[in-house]
């Protein structure tokens, strides 16, 4: 994959909130028909496994999210733009795109007065990166109460093999008895013959 950093995307309060909207409706569609969509993913980045999965929502409104896990949130590459993109990177396409035709966002950043477009109209922005295609974009950014699907992790706990079936009592106690009943049986028959012998009439 290559890195790159896409055109700065502006636009106003109310059109991003209709975007929003509209945006939120999008992204449950395609989570649920895009082929490459999942529910979990799970990758490996700097030898740790996590598992992957995506919320829906604004910066504004789930703002305990967005931190790593040691502070209460749930994207362990918070606060890095390497790791973000690291992350965005492992997961590719694998969760589908969500924020149609883009990847979940892996936020790394919140910046109160981003100004993108350098035209003196700072607003709070949620930096990240995300994947289009075959391609890591790093550097985009979303308004602080703009409707997108994010990434979120956890570190993932391979699930707990199968309990191996051990015999139980009453099968030993069935084998026992059978083996008792078989000592008895073959005592029985190695008596017979004598037995069977003295009944005759004696010449």
């Amino acid at each position: 994959m290559t890195f790159t950093h896409p055109p700065a995307r502006h636009s106003s309060r109310l059109g991003q909130r209709l975007q929003g909207a509209l945006g939120a409706a999008a992204a449950l569609a395609a989570i649920s028909l895009s082929p490459g969509s999942a529910q979990a993913y799970v990758v490996t980045v700097g030898g740790v496994q996590y598992d992957v999965t995506t919320f829906t929502g604004s910066y504004d409104d789930n703002t305990s999210k967005f931190a790593t896990a040691a502070n209460g949130g749930v994207m362990p590459w918070w606060g890095s733009s390497s790791n973000a993109t690291a992350f965005a990177s492992a997961v590719g396409t694998n969760l589908g795109t969500p924020n149609n035709p883009y990847g979940p966002y892996f936020a790394h950043s919140y910046d109160p007065i981003y100004d993108p477009t350098g035209m003196g109209y700072p607003e709070p922005y949620v930096l990240h990166a995300l994947v289009l295609g075959n391609t890591v974009y790093n550097g985009s950014q979303a308004s602080f109460d703009y409707f997108s699907v994010y990434a979120q992790a956890t570190l993932y706990t391979a699930p707990a093999p199968a309990p191996t079936a051990t015999p139980g009592p009453l099968p030993l106690f069935g084998a026992a008895a059978a083996f008792g009943f078989s000592r008895k049986l073959r005592k029985r028959i190695k008596q017979a013959p004598s037995a069977l012998g003295s009944a005759l009439p004696q010449a």
